[in-house]
Order: C-alpha cells, then sequence, then structure tokens
C-alpha cells in the first residue's frame, strides 16, 4: 500500500484529504504542530516545517509527498517566504536522493498566478519556483485550487454570516469573476493525480468545471437563495478597503497580530480575473466533480447549522 508524507493535515484542505486517504487504504505520515489522537495508519510527527530532522523522518520511504501547508496571513513578507516558499525548499532538502518519492504534489493557489499582487501570493510563486527548478529530478504536480468551500471552512462561513446580517458587501466591482470548488471534489481531484505521468511537471487549476467561473454577485445570490435572505447589496471602493486594510496592517504591528485584510490583500480580493486559465485546467471528469455551487453551497450551509456555526 502506497506510503503519503502530507503536510498541513490539521487545516480545511489537508483534515478533508487525510480521511479520503484514510478511506482508500493509504498510510500517512503527517506533520503536527500540536498533539494529535491517534489515528489508524496514521503516524504523526510533531514538528513545523522548519524541524529539517522531522522532515527527514517525514518524507523517509514516503512514494508520495504531499504539501498543503501554508499560510494565507503573516506579519510580514518574510513570515510569508518562510511559510509558502523557504518551507517547500526544506522539504526538499530533507529527501534522500537515493531513496526519492514518485511524485511530489505541491497545492498552492491561484494567487501565484499574479506574484505582484500581494506578498502571499508571491511568497506561493516562489513556493512553486522551488518544485519547479529542484535539483533531484522529481516528478511533480502543482495544484492551484480557486476559492475553495465546504464543511469546515472558515472563510465562506463569514460570507453566509454577513449575508444572515442582512448585508452582501462586493470587493470593487460586483462582476469580477471567480472559479469556486467544494473540498471534497478538489481531494477527489488531488488524489486522481496521484503517480499519474500525464500531470507530471505540469501546473494543474482545479475548479468546479464552469467555464469563465461566477460574478460574485451569482456567487452571493446563490447563497442568500439558499438562505432565504434578501440582502442589500453594496460595493465596496477599493480605496476604501485599502485604507482599511493599512488600518488592520498598522494594528497588527502595533498588538502583534497578522491581519487577514491587509493593504495588500486588497489587491488580491479586488483583482477582476480569479478563473481557471481553459489552458491549464485539471481535465475535468464528472465522475470526480460532484458538487455543482448550488449543491455545494447547500451542503456547506446543512453542516454549518448542524454545527451550530449559523
Amino acid at each position: 500500500m502506497k506510503k503519503i508524507a502530507l503536510t498541513g493535515a490539521t487545516g480545511f484542505v489537508g483534515g478533508h484529504l487525510l480521511k479520503d486517504m484514510l478511506a482508500r487504504g493509504y498510510h500517512v505520515s503527517a506533520l503536527t504542530r500540536r498533539p494529535q489522537q491517534q489515528i489508524d495508519n496514521v503516524k504523526w510527527i510533531n514538528a513545523d516545517l522548519g524541524d529539517q530532522s522531522a522532515l527527514i523522518e517525514l518524507c523517509k520511504d514516503a512514494d508520495i509527498i504531499i504539501n498543503v501547508a501554508g499560510l494565507v496571513k503573516a506579519m510580514n513578507k518574510q513570515d510569508f517566504l518562510e511559510a509558502n516558499s523557504v518551507s517547500v525548499s526544506n522539504l526538499l532538502n530533507a529527501i534522500n536522493p537515493d531513496c526519492k518519492p514518485k511524485h511530489f504534489i505541491q497545492i498552492s493557489s491561484l494567487a501565484a498566478r499574479e506574484p505582484h499582487l500581494s506578498d502571499y501570493a508571491f511568497s506561493k510563486f516562489m513556493g512553486e519556483e522551488a518544485i519547479k527548478n529542484n535539483s533531484l529530478s522529481l516528478n511533480w504536480t502543482i495544484i492551484r485550487p480557486p476559492g475553495i468551500y465546504g464543511p469546515g471552512d472558515t472563510e465562506t462561513l463569514k460570507i453566509f454570516k454577513m449575508l444572515k446580517s442582512g448585508l452582501a458587501i462586493f470587493p470593487a466591482n460586483r462582476n469580477n469573476r471567480v472559479s469556486w470548488i467544494h473540498v471534497s471534489d478538489l481531494v477527489n481531484s488531488i488524489i486522481s493525480t496521484f503517480e499519474n505521468n500525464q500531470f507530471f511537471n505540469q501546473i494543474l487549476e482545479i475548479g468546479d468545471g464552469q467555464q469563465g467561473g461566477y460574478t460574485h454577485e451569482y456567487f452571493y445570490n446563490t447563497a442568500a437563495s439558499i438562505m432565504q435572505v434578501s440582502p442589500i447589496k453594496i460595493t465596496s471602493p477599493k480605496f476604501l478597503l485599502k485604507s482599511t486594510g493599512h488600518l488592520n496592517s498598522i494594528s497588527g504591528r502595533i498588538f502583534g497580530y497578522p491581519p487577514m485584510l491587509s493593504a495588500k490583500k486588497v489587491n488580491e480580493i479586488c483583482h477582476p480575473d480569479w478563473v481557471c486559465n481553459p489552458l491549464m485546467e485539471f481535465p475535468i471528469d464528472k465522475n470526480k466533480i460532484r458538487y455543482d455551487l448550488e449543491e455545494g453551497l447547500k451542503q456547506t450551509l446543512d453542516w454549518y447549522k448542524k454545527n451550530e456555526y449559523i
């Protein structure tokens, strides 16, 4: 049975990926910064991505390495680079050249396509560059998900809560377009790339197959319809979001926390095109994509309600 080395197993995507791989019979070594409950066929390694000896243990005898871990908010550019780029180099340095994995899968982000927009985007781009330019002649696949939603996602939860409060606030332009994918479909697609030479040395952008993605307004309207609410629609100008971002960044430096909405993050959320590139899209198999947007958002809302988040 295949042995998997996994980072980010305690996060949103990584947690779903871990469960799915175990259900399929894989054995997993997983990195964690906090003690975890024992799970059959999981070897927890208590360390972070800066602990080189732990990474050597993680990667030892692995058939496939999957790097899901990363930061979406940080205090500064260097923190982003440490989490999203240097960590990738650390993983590569932990691989025994005489016992290489058959496949290295890097879970990146569509943001890496526009590295000039933010420190986060730049750090994800540099993580991709580390994989592409590795000196081990590894078979690699870089996966760039778009917007991800599903049970356990705290970002989509914020949208549902906003709509429930009676507001729909669009960043910059309600007609900006975004691709989306349900986390279960993303996980299923990731697993389908395992050791598949069709995807070796490729960058894949994996959405739900909706050509041209969705406008912000369509996404909010769909969620509002499922919730049976009629929110007031407001478009927030970019300059106002930028001002808020600058204030958040100043507050973060004073009180020592990384703000989610920084001035540079505003560049990302106001970007008009986060749609998967048709030339780089993962070949959609309808057996792998179970959820269209409406069905997926309904299932996600049901989970939030069941777990009393809404």
